[in-house]
């Protein structure tokens, strides 16, 4: 039968479309800020690079307490409850995080001093943060909105739209001024403000509701009770930048943040194997078929194993690629994040089987530990051994929240009667000690280009010897 995809996606149901663009969506957004990674450490200095990633890290922490995340996470749920008057509650949800916003406006100039002292941030740039964090949420809130009832289309241009303007107003910026890491945020506030001012109407328009008691008392309840995990997240995520920053300086800011973006290409092959292996794992796991969940996980962690060890090994090239002479110290720092991600792929995989069981209780406070002791090792570390201990402690508490996340696991198992075990631990377990070995041992290979080139050629005959079983395992998952 001829294999059609223009047939196929016409017969495609408006969930399956949906999925697909913003799927797509997600890519180009992650795909284009990669690509303007070059552009931007050719433009910026080392200072300037770290001070536009620090203003992103203090961002992605003052929107979790002024939004709740409502716009990012739980909104399906209100949407769910309330269907009815999905528009109201949606436009109820831009007062409440209106409201909270303002609130913690009031709060920033009552502790000015304080707050700018700690962010090391003036306060214009605090001011610019919170005009963000205003018009920020109205865009993620219509946005999943629309795809709530799988409408697409308008997001797809939004999203489109948006990709293009921000950095191309961003280098326009760059390029007038010398405060250009200033220009930088500016263009991204300016881009924001734009899409997100317009949408804020159109949301209180459509709803016509500020204020309803029911639903603020619901979205409250909910993401309140969320608060802990996702500051747990946000410090995870974010804290490495920060404590940089706080220690050592904007400058090495910069460098560690260049090396974290060349690992958004593991976080985006990640993120998309998930999306496919996890349905397909759900479905063997209620079947009872634990062989085929196990030999599926030695192939993936196999794979991204693989591809972790490459980036390790090519990462003399890859920040030659993407920034100047300056930031060449960043090759040392993509070992250890490039092998955090191979373990943020385990922990993922552990959690999975946990939320599809129903055990999620402690998964908040597991990662509440993990974010403290990255607090901890980093206020030890960075101080004694500088800003290249960041990457270490990183991958210690990813490796931390994998070990912790089996046990989760393995109790699981034992409250659901499994008696056969789910994942491949011992399989797991020596590919682990593999990325561990090889994040330390590739740093001596980085000043013998051969001995990259060699390991680039062993990986790519193995990926030739094992082709029918990959291609096999991907038909299987594109089949369930």
């Amino acid at each position: 039968m001829k294999y059609n995809p223009i047939k196929i996606y016409k017969e495609a149901s408006p969930a399956v479309r949906t999925s697909l663009w913003f799927t797509v969506c997600n890519f180009l957004q992650r795909g284009t800020a990669f690509l303007m990674v070059p552009i931007f450490t050719r433009l910026l200095t080392t200072k300037q690079y770290g001070v536009y990633s620090v203003y992103l890290s203090w961002f992605d922490i003052f929107v979790l307490f002024s939004s709740l995340k409502i716009p990012y996470e739980g909104l399906n749920n209100g949407l769910i409850r309330h269907e009815g008057d999905k528009d109201g509650y949606v436009s109820s949800m831009v007062g409440l995080i209106t409201t909270l916003t303002f609130g913690c406006a009031a709060v920033y100039l009552i502790f000015r001093k304080w707050i700018d002292a700690v962010t090391g941030f003036s306060s214009f740039i605090m001011v610019l943060m919170f005009l963000e964090i205003l018009f920020n949420p109205p865009l993620y809130l219509w946005t999943n909105r629309e795809r709530f009832d799988f409408r697409y289309r308008w997001p797809v241009v939004v999203t489109i739209l948006s990709t293009i303007l921000n950095p191309l107003i961003a280098v326009i910026a760059v390029l007038c001024t010398p405060y250009k890491a200033e220009a930088r945020i500016i263009a991204t506030v300016a881009v924001q403000a734009g899409f997100g001012s317009v949408l804020f109407i159109l949301l209180l328009k459509r709803g016509k509701k500020w204020y309803d008691r029911e639903y603020w008392k619901f979205a409250l309840k909910f993401n309140l009770s969320l608060l802990f995990y996702y500051i747990s997240q946000s410090l995870l995520n974010q804290s490495d930048r920060i404590m940089i920053n706080y220690y050592e300086g904007s400058d090495k800011a910069g460098i560690y943040s260049v090396a974290y973006s060349a690992a958004t290409l593991m976080l985006l092959l990640v993120s998309a194997v998930n999306a496919s292996f996890n349905p397909w794992m759900y479905k063997k796991l209620k079947d009872y078929r634990y062989e085929e969940v196990r030999k599926a996980v030695t192939m993936v962690c196999a794979l991204i194993g693989a591809a972790t060890v490459a980036m390790i090994a090519f990462a003399p090239d890859l920040i030659a690629l993407l920034a100047t002479e300056e930031y060449s110290e960043a090759i040392w720092i993509i070992p250890p994040v490039a092998g955090s991600v191979f373990f943020i792929f385990v922990y993922m995989v552990f959690a999975n089987a946990e939320m599809y069981y129903g055990e999620t209780r402690f998964i908040s406070l597991i990662s509440i530990a993990a974010s403290a002791a990255n607090l901890v090792l980093n206020c030890i570390f960075i101080p004694l051994y500088g800003y290249m201990a960041a990457g270490w402690t990183t991958l210690a508490c990813y490796v931390l929240l994998a070990v912790l996340h089996f046990i989760l696991m393995e109790r699981t198992r034992r409250l659901h009667h499994i008696r056969d075990e789910i994942f491949p631990v011992r399989q797991i377990f020596l590919f682990s000690v593999g990325i561990i070995a090889a994040s330390g041992l590739m740093l001596g290979t980085y000043l013998l280009g051969y001995v990259r080139y060699v390991i680039l050629a062993l990986i790519l005959i193995t990926f030739w010897l094992f082709r029918r079983r990959i291609l096999a395992f991907i038909r299987a998952l594109k089949k369930s």
